[in-house]
């Protein structure tokens, strides 16, 4: 579903008849909203690009969304306002999507988010990259999980590292990764529609808790050939290599 609807700040900002349920979950993905004619993400308008993405985006990140246990959460993925056409024309090759995931142009990102946040007394923004994945019970966990109120993100430490080329996978380990929680109450970011910009590294100097510290593996990412600047993460690994034992741990994701 690509979307180019924005709802009226008067009612995103409503409130809901009845009660407020507790929180509403956001996975918040980027696609290729960066993008720009004049800037260095350029390349991420044209067609090859966003076909391949989209490519590696349905076979690891849109399977682990759809599979998830607990269903109840949005995936907003956000493309760059000026590839519209060139999404839809991706988008077309694949099986239409839920409804609770939805490709959404960069400009009305916050809007999108107000909307669907709308009614509810907490928000969790779950972050993930377009060519990764969280294991299915990811959005459960999330469910469960009973924060202190001072809490501000859940991070997610321990995961997987999955060489596509190769077909192998690592377990890994990472201090404050990109792959987190950020908790707002929804009142707060109504009033202010921005995101903690501090990047992955900063979430850690936040209030936090650590989701996978149970000893759950609750991310992997995926290596392909052009997300370059993850090709550095293979070196000096001890590798799973066993097709069998791989199946068995990517079942986990996707």
């Amino acid at each position: 579903m690509v979307s180019r609807w924005s709802p009226s700040q008067k009612y995103a900002l409503q409130r809901s008849q009845g009660r407020m349920s507790h929180a509403k979950i956001i996975v918040g993905i980027e696609f290729n909203s960066r993008s720009r004619i004049d800037n260095k993400y350029s390349i991420g308008l044209t067609q090859e690009w966003i076909d391949y993405r989209m490519s590696i985006f349905m076979k690891f990140t849109f399977q682990s969304l759809k599979k998830q246990t607990n269903p109840h959460f949005t995936a907003l993925i956000q493309y760059a306002d000026d590839s519209v056409n060139q999404i839809r024309k991706a988008l077309e090759k694949y099986e239409p999507l839920p409804s609770h995931i939805q490709f959404i142009p960069r400009s009305h990102f916050h809007e999108f988010i107000c909307h669907h946040i709308n009614g509810y007394e907490y928000f969790y923004f779950v972050r993930l990259d377009c060519d990764d994945t969280y294991h299915k019970s990811l959005i459960q966990q999330l469910s469960d999980y009973q924060p202190k109120k001072t809490t501000c993100a859940l991070i997610n430490q321990s995961g997987y590292l999955y060489d596509f080329t190769r077909n192998r996978v690592v377990p890994v380990y990472f201090p404050s990764p990109p792959f987190y929680t950020l908790i707002y109450k929804t009142q707060d970011y109504l009033k202010e529609q921005k995101l903690f910009a501090g990047g992955h590294g900063a979430v850690i100097k936040l209030n936090h808790e650590i989701l996978s510290k149970s000893g759950n593996r609750n991310y992997m990412i995926v290596v392909h050939k052009r997300n370059t600047l993850n090709q550095n993460l293979l070196r000096g690994r001890r590798f799973e290599e066993d097709p069998a034992k791989v199946a068995k741990i990517l079942d986990q994701y996707i």
